[in-house]
């Protein structure tokens, strides 16, 4: 393998190459932002970045996590019926600080149990899309206020991503990057880099998430036999024409700054590939590639980055026993890979990676699966988490309890604006601003949740 860094003498010269041409977070050079640059301008070695792996479809998490002490595994295995995981085959958590109930690990998530007893992973118990604290009674009266159209896949990814109702044209890590963007030196390349495509969590007044792939970054693409110089002259050739037209101009230059951070991009990321062996799948090439963007940060001037992967499809109604596990165990083998590769760059301190989706999913089967639900667990993986620990308030398990709403539909404990802004808030986010960013924060009174260490 490669040396998976960047040497010294391609860093100096691809920054010596970064012009002063606008790029998708070029707004950026007015003279207010410069002095907030100036002011906000962290440490040459003060590096962070987050990094959303999105489950799309709703993961059913009560299968990811699941008491093993024998009442609190009886009433699941009841409620679960025909999906209820063997308690003999589900992985211990040796919890930190254990409470009454002992839980554990789906068995096909072996990697994430290690991490969690290396203290490298947490549990956040029952969270979902919340706009103030809801009980079961206010829910069956219509009294509380709601996000719109619950257990809708669109309505539900957008909520969780924009945390505002209506036709939210912003995310919290977009309005998080609007402030924090002048923080990175290059002011060509956005603070937020997608690997899921085009949403809503990234992108903000003023900052767009940036679009690659696993494969790498992404060019035009040409027809025909001619050299690759070639191509590229006759492109520019004709997005810099004699045409006096506006918009032919200014297609022109948004085609010619694309086509140049494209470059840049290339020329960053070079041939290096980590020592850490990633295993086959999606979403561990995806992750693959997220490791060898934090490696370039040096050669692309950056301080602070908020990665999107999106994986799925966890809308398990049919054939769950056999789909879920296999989902489980991509996610639990590429997110320790990823882990590795982070502690390999000594960037592991530096990165934290965490879990969203849509929503839970219904304790009750449909007979092969789970339909739509609401609150779930989700994962929070480096070595700034305060690890080995489960955070939050686990639901009850019984059906028609206080935190169940119906077919084992339960109501979150802890909201997505709590849990953004506890990764937020270790990231760098002003004070300031968190009410901008997270606007529904204000209702709840916990707003930092603990799982993240100072700094």
């Amino acid at each position: 393998m490669k040396k998976f860094d960047r040497e010294i003498n391609r860093r100096k010269f691809l920054r010596g190459c970064l012009g002063a041409a606008a790029g998708s977070a070029g707004f950026w050079a007015t003279q207010s932002r410069l002095q907030l640059a100036m002011a906000q301008a962290p440490p040459a070695n003060d590096y962070k970045a987050l990094v959303c792996i999105f489950l799309f479809g709703g993961n059913d998490s009560y299968n990811m996590v699941i008491p093993r002490s024998n009442n609190e595994y009886d009433i699941y295995s009841d409620v679960r019926q025909n999906l209820a995981v063997p308690q003999g085959d589900i992985l211990p958590l040796e919890q930190n600080t254990p409470g009454s109930v002992a839980y554990g690990l789906h068995p096909s998530m072996g990697a994430l149990q290690q991490l969690f007893t290396d203290n490298r992973l947490a549990v956040l118990a029952n969270a979902g899309a919340l706009i103030e604290p809801v009980s079961k009674s206010d829910y069956q009266n219509r009294v509380a206020t709601l996000p719109p159209q619950l257990f809708s896949h669109n309505d539900q990814q957008n909520f969780v991503q924009a945390l505002e109702r209506g036709n939210a044209a912003t995310g919290w890590a977009g309005r998080a990057a609007d402030t924090m963007q002048s923080m990175n030196t290059n002011d060509r390349l956005s603070m937020n880099i997608s690997l899921g495509g085009s949403n809503i969590w990234q992108s903000g007044q003023n900052v767009f998430p940036y679009s690659i792939s696993g494969r790498g970054v992404e060019t035009f693409a040409y027809q025909g036999n001619h050299d690759q110089v070639t191509r590229d002259q006759v492109f520019r050739t004709l997005m810099q024409g004699a045409d006096s037209h506006i918009f032919h101009r200014e297609y022109g230059a948004i085609q010619e700054r694309a086509w140049e951070l494209s470059q840049e991009l290339i020329a960053a990321l070079g041939d290096d590939e980590p020592a850490t062996e990633f295993p086959e799948g999606r979403l561990a090439t995806d992750m693959k590639m997220v490791a060898r963007m934090i490696s370039a940060r040096e050669a692309l001037d950056v301080s602070r980055q908020i990665f999107f992967v999106g994986f799925g499809d966890f809308d398990t109604h049919g054939d769950q026993n056999n789909r879920q596990p296999a989902l489980l165990a991509e996610v639990s083998n590429a997110m320790a890979a990823f882990d590795s590769a982070m502690q390999e760059l000594g960037m592991s301190d530096q990165v934290t990676t965490f879990t969203a989706t849509d929503f839970g999913r219904t304790l009750t089967s449909n007979g092969d699966g789970t339909d739509h639900a609401w609150g779930g667990h989700q994962l929070i993986m480096g070595g700034a988490v305060n690890g080995g620990d489960i955070y939050g308030t686990m639901p009850d398990l019984n059906l028609h309890s206080d935190d169940d709403i119906g077919e084992g539909r339960l109501i979150p404990t802890t909201s997505i604006d709590q849990y953004g802004a506890t990764l937020a808030n270790w990231f760098g986010l002003p004070g300031a601003d968190f009410g901008s960013v997270f606007p529904n924060l204000h209702n709840f009174d916990t707003t930092d949740l603990g799982f993240m260490k100072e700094g």
